[in-house]
């Protein structure tokens, strides 16, 4: 059986890292040769005398030696989910960081917004703006200067006679 060194694993920000459930199916083939060695053909048998006990003659019997092979195919699966609280503490830690960077996308919008606003109002107040339809002019789009409250504007009266 092969087994993975450690569970798989995928990276988040904050360095956040979560051990993932997994699958390894692993499939496999072993073949094998096995022979005799040395190599004989006839086995030697020898035949006694009963009365002497010399060896009358040699029996010669035929050896059939085969080689024997063996081939063996499968696949092997193993199911690895990691265990305890940490799975459920990751995902947890991993929803907070989504909604912290979502705030912060929000908060760098906003901040953006009013510095353009700022930006745009100071030169407008300078009497200062860009020239209408120009691809500048979109940076400043859709801000208003008005009037602050409690101030009087330079006008003039005409007196009649």
């Amino acid at each position: 059986m092969i087994t993975p060194s450690s569970m798989p694993s995928f990276r988040m920000s904050q360095g956040i890292i979560c051990a993932s459930p997994s699958l390894t199916i692993t499939p496999y083939v072993t073949d094998s040769h096995t022979f005799s060695l040395p190599r004989e053909t006839v086995t030697r048998q020898n035949i006694y005398d009963e009365d002497t006990g010399e060896i009358k003659y040699y029996s010669e019997i035929p050896r059939f030696e085969k080689d024997n092979f063996n081939l063996n195919y499968g696949i092997s699966a193993q199911f690895n989910i990691p265990l305890g609280k940490s799975p459920a503490l990751c995902h947890e830690a991993t929803q907070v960081n989504i909604e912290a960077q979502r705030l912060l996308i929000k908060k760098t919008k906003m901040e953006i917004s009013l510095y353009r606003l700022e930006m745009c109002a100071k030169q407008a107040k300078l009497g200062v703006t860009f020239k209408s339809g120009t691809p500048e002019a979109v940076t400043c789009q859709n801000i208003e200067v008005n009037i602050p409250p409690n101030q009087v504007i330079p006008h003039t009266h005409k007196i009649a006679q």
